[in-house]
């Protein structure tokens, strides 16, 4: 029963948003092997935000956040 809950979540969530959260980390977890450094934010279901990078350097970990700002900018005014 849980299963079909959480399978009923995940299509909801995939026609409101176009993707789901499950649908990101795979994508990337297929491309890990190529990628140097990553930002994750994550909020939980009851709003707490956790912040994880890898650790060579939070100076770029802070760079790809003002350009994930930009890309998220730029994608709401499309």
């Amino acid at each position: 029963m849980i299963k079909e809950a959480a399978d009923f979540e995940e299509a909801k969530l995939k026609k409101e948003r176009g993707t789901t959260v499950k649908d990101i980390l795979e994508s990337n977890l297929k491309r890990y092997k190529d990628i140097e450094s990553i930002v994750v934010i994550s909020m939980d279901k009851n709003g707490v935000i956790d912040t994880g990078y890898s650790w060579e350097g939070s100076t770029k970990a802070l760079g790809m956040l003002v350009v994930a700002q930009s890309q998220i900018v730029d994608y709401m005014e499309d």
